[in-house]
């Protein structure tokens, strides 16, 4: 299907693309690069410091993409992350780039054990599907009672609006409603643009590697593809009809799927 194909370009194509620039720009460029989409730095430490991780936790990142988010984690908080990733060529940047163990898996079927982490989170993941119960029921299936999941969402604000394929943007209420029906109470939130912006030096570092990438492929019809989405998501943001929200929340139910 489109969808499929225009998924691919985005979070496949451009995957690849991105780890070509990264390799040929030098290690620094690595982290702001694979982060871009799915977090800053501020935000990032924002859901450190609240899941209260300790050095040496193990952190389940699904729907890892490049690992960006997992790399900072693990260089900021010591932490030892599991990248998971339905696009191989993410997943292969990821293990590539920062040698960070990384599977090749779907949010709605986890390859791993019931209960076997504390900590977990999910960055601009659950917005790009329409079953959130399904990805939050095996969320909380992989997580210990007691367990902290931090959540990356971007959230419609308020009027309908024509949706960019490949998002299913819920409202604050929505996610409230399915995160307590599937065991998960919040403890903490943030709007993403509350917080401090990107560092100066982050963002050229990420634009050079941008720039790269142009360079190397702008001809081709699946960068302009990727480039549509990118201006029509930030037409959205620009007009309030979407926000990042930051949450933090804590295992409180019993698990809804014994499935492993």
């Amino acid at each position: 299907m489109l969808i499929d194909e225009e998924m691919q370009d985005e979070f496949g194509t451009m995957a690849a693309w991105t780890r070509e620039a990264v390799e040929r720009l030098g290690p620094d460029h690595a982290i702001p690069a694979a982060c871009r989409g799915s977090g800053r730095p501020s935000g990032l430490d924002w859901l450190l410091d609240r899941m209260e991780v300790e050095r040496g936790a193990r952190l389940l990142d699904v729907g890892a993409g490049l690992g960006g988010p997992a790399a900072y984690a693990r260089e900021q908080a010591g932490i030892l992350p599991v990248c998971l990733e339905p696009m191989r060529p993410a997943a292969g940047a990821s293990a590539a780039l920062f040698d960070l163990p990384s599977l090749v898996a779907e949010g709605a079927r986890l390859p791993i054990a019931d209960g076997s982490f504390r900590l977990a989170w999910s960055l601009g993941t659950l917005c790009t599907t329409d079953e959130k119960a399904v990805w939050l029921a095996e969320l909380r299936r992989v997580l210990e009672d007691g367990a902290r999941l931090g959540l990356l969402v971007v959230m419609a604000t308020g009027e309908s609006f024509e949706v960019p394929w490949g998002n299913a943007f819920p409202s604050s209420q929505e996610l409230t409603t399915l995160l307590t029906a599937a065991g998960f109470t919040v403890r903490d939130e943030a709007w993403t643009d509350d917080l401090a912006p990107t560092p100066e030096r982050w963002e050229r570092l990420e634009d050079e590697v941008q720039s790269a990438v142009r360079e190397a492929h702008g001809a081709d019809a699946r960068y302009a593809t990727v480039q549509d989405q990118e201006r029509r998501m930030g037409q959205l943001v620009e007009a309030g009809r979407v926000r990042g929200r930051l949450l933090v929340a804590t295992v409180v139910g019993p698990s809804t799927s014994s499935t492993g």
